[in-house]
């Protein structure tokens, strides 16, 4: 930036009058007192001026404008700035460049806080908040959503004393219930909840199914994969009221949307874990770990005749397969005559 002390021509007024010019690479300032002897300004772009002289720059227009300037170092400064002349649609032109890199870092900050830091934060919260206070997230959970459910208290009994029979030590109270329900699907809630679909039982032709899809949904609450999905899932309200202590506003929030959770999908990662750790907990009882395939057989020809939500929240069971056939290990299985008589009662 240069500034020349020169003259100012304009014809509205047809005065010449001194003026303090100033070069810019954007444009031309030029300062003058106009007839009241109150300093104003007049702005010229580069892409309009003309030079008529060395000494002399000119605006097109009405009124006619021109400069003239004599310092020894004008005509070279001026003669740079015409060479690399920019309009002010250039500048728009990068006034709008430098908007659109704001938003993109900015909406690069917002994928990065939604995909990988609510994440962190969902699973570090989970992993510290304690066991009562997800069996109490639980039950006003579980309190809100069985209203719309059927009980089934014979086959909710046979269901708990099915997973009892599996001897699972567990840090959770975990409760089984059964309701009627035309759909294939079963759920988990924080703190030991989980609720099962009397269809899906129905659907089942062996025990082992039922003890790798009761496997299954405990390792989701074993491993806090129910409370740590539904704090991503719920929002920023949730996690504010966390990291101000106030578990009763986060409760608050999970209750009232309670029905969702019956839905709720986990990650990818969250399902394999999930898999894999029923699945050892099969094996480790010698029960048939081809349960897990029969079970998701089942599903996938339950998908075919309607849908089942179990499927929407549970996808890609053909990989699912493939990765329990996979993570099988050769050993002893023994059919358990307790399970058996058990799964029988259920399905009567």
């Amino acid at each position: 930036m240069q500034t020349y002390n020169g003259k100012y021509y304009n014809s509205l007024t047809d005065t010449t009058v001194d003026a303090a010019i100033t070069l810019t690479a954007k444009q031309i300032t030029i300062e003058i007192k106009d007839e009241q002897g109150v300093m104003r300004q007049v702005f010229w772009f580069w892409d309009q001026v003309k030079r008529p002289a060395a000494n002399m720059l000119a605006y097109p227009g009405y009124p006619e404008q021109s400069i003239t300037v004599h310092a020894l170092t004008f005509a070279d400064t001026v003669a740079y700035h015409l060479a690399h002349k920019k309009g002010p649609q250039a500048y728009a032109h990068k006034g709008r460049t430098v908007v659109l890199s704001v938003v993109t870092i900015i909406l690069g900050i917002v994928a990065l806080v939604y995909f990988w830091f609510i994440p962190f934060l969902a699973a570090r919260i989970a992993n510290n908040i304690p066991i009562s206070y997800e069996e109490k997230l639980g039950q006003s959970s579980y309190d809100a959503l069985i209203q719309q459910y059927k009980i089934l208290p014979e086959a909710t009994q046979q269901a708990n004393a099915f997973f009892q029979q599996l001897h699972i030590t567990s840090r959770y109270p975990v409760q089984i219930t059964v309701v009627h329900e035309q759909q294939s699907n079963a759920f988990a809630l924080p703190g030991g909840h989980i609720i099962v679909y009397d269809q899906l039982l129905h659907e089942m032709q062996h025990y082992e199914e039922l003890a790798a899809l009761l496997s299954h949904e405990y390792a989701h609450v074993q491993l806090k994969h129910t409370t740590k999905t539904i704090f991503r899932s719920m929002g920023t309200y949730m996690f504010i009221s966390l990291i101000f202590g106030d578990l009763g506003g986060a409760g608050a929030v999970v209750v009232e949307n309670a029905n969702s959770l019956k839905n709720l999908q986990y990650s990818r990662r969250l399902e394999r874990e999930a898999d894999l750790y029923g699945l050892e907990l099969l094996q480790q009882r010698h029960i048939n770990p081809q349960g897990f395939e029969w079970l998701f057989n089942t599903l996938k020809k339950q998908s075919s005749l309607q849908p089942a939500e179990w499927l929407s929240s549970h996808p890609d069971l053909n990989k699912r397969i493939r990765y329990i056939g996979r993570h099988r290990r050769a050993g002893n299985t023994t059919t358990d005559s307790s399970l058996l008589r058990i799964f029988i009662n259920i399905n009567k």
